[in-house]
């Protein structure tokens, strides 16, 4: 029950707060006087009734009782299976989450107010969009876990103070630049080439062709099967003819066991900018990455005609929605070139006008 005691001549309440799940303490803002703490007794009343109530609603609602650290260990263990670089995004948030939330503190301190606040706060950071757009991704996965297993009740967070994430600019390789840098490629061993071709002609993540191995390769059906890492599945997909030769090559030359020779996946990524940066093949194009041939794997599908099911396939995207998103911008892009085609005015009539 709340009561009240007094303090340097000050009349103060306490009582337990449920949803911090220990005692607190509250100044009435009053001078110690027996007619003083008659009010105080009445506002502690007042407010016992009020947490009473607060009670009632969270056992009505399921809400368990449970530690921050609590639930974000839970929440740990239930998304354990996740890419390695998933976790850490995972541990980099609640690092900074911790900051404003005490972690021995119940979850239902987490309440729309609370939450809204930590955004604001951290979307004064001194990072790109992209990384605080990365707190409010985990975030939100985070809070529903919690609403999940009722740690703390339902809300939903106001829309303005979402972190939205920099719509950058597709970096596809030119034509130019793929006749340069494959041109380039016979000078290097035939793993890295094998490598690079791989990227180019499935579109696939390194990680996902990182673990393929010569018995994984069906020549006669045309067809190879891979673990994407990323979305934990076995895909089987068919091989491009002119990819055919290239990976022959290298399986007589390594017979069994993984197609490719990297200690880390990591390694790809130094290798292929070892490549573009010092054996200086000058390609036009700046921004390349590994990514790169993902992007202009789709994009050559894309101007190709291909259709969006069998693209999201191709690339091992787990929803559709996703290679939707890049088709999005990739008809934005191509309607931009085609409307430049359009002639509104006659050239003569556009000389008359300059001349005027």
């Amino acid at each position: 029950m709340a009561s009240v005691y007094k303090k340097n001549n000050r009349i103060y309440i306490s009582y337990y707060d449920q949803t911090l799940g220990k005692s607190r303490d509250r100044s009435t803002g009053l001078a110690f006087s027996k007619q003083n703490m008659k009010t105080a007794k009445q506002m502690a009343k007042q407010l016992q009734d009020l947490l009473d109530e607060q009670k009632v609603e969270l056992r009505s609602l399921g809400i368990e009782k449970v530690t921050i650290q609590g639930a974000f260990d839970h929440f740990k263990q239930i998304n354990s299976d996740k890419h390695p670089k998933t976790l850490y995004e995972y541990d980099w948030f609640y690092e900074r989450f911790s900051e404003t939330f005490q972690t021995e503190d119940p979850c239902t301190v987490i309440n729309k107010r609370s939450t809204e606040a930590w955004l604001s706060t951290t979307r004064l950071l001194p990072y790109s969009k992209n990384t605080l757009h990365s707190y409010c991704k985990v975030l939100r996965k985070f809070l529903g876990f919690l609403f999940e297993y009722s740690y703390t009740p339902v809300f939903k967070i106001n829309k303005d103070v979402i972190l939205r994430p920099e719509v950058k600019a597709i970096i596809t390789f030119s034509d130019d630049d793929i006749k340069t840098f494959f041109e380039s490629l016979g000078t290097k061993n035939n793993n890295f080439q094998t490598t690079m071709y791989l990227l180019f002609y499935t579109g696939l993540r390194p990680s996902d062709i990182y673990n393929i191995s010569v018995a994984d390769i069906d020549f006669e059906r045309s067809i190879f099967q891979y673990y994407s890492e990323k979305s934990k599945e076995h895909f089987i997909v068919p091989i491009h003819d002119e990819l055919i030769p290239i990976l022959k090559s290298r399986c007589e030359e390594i017979v069994e066991g993984g197609l490719l020779n990297y200690k880390k996946i990591s390694n790809i990524g130094k290798a292929f900018r070892r490549y573009i940066d010092e054996d200086k093949i000058k390609l036009t194009g700046k921004g390349y990455n590994l990514r790169t041939f993902r992007k202009t794997f789709i994009s050559l599908a894309h101007d190709g005609g291909m259709d969006l099911a069998t693209v999201s396939k191709l690339v091992g995207h787990r929803q559709i929605t996703t290679t939707a998103k890049f088709y999005h911008k990739l008809n934005i892009s191509k309607q931009t070139t085609e409307l430049n085609k359009l002639v509104i005015l006659k050239k003569e009539q556009q000389n008359e006008n300059q001349e005027k």
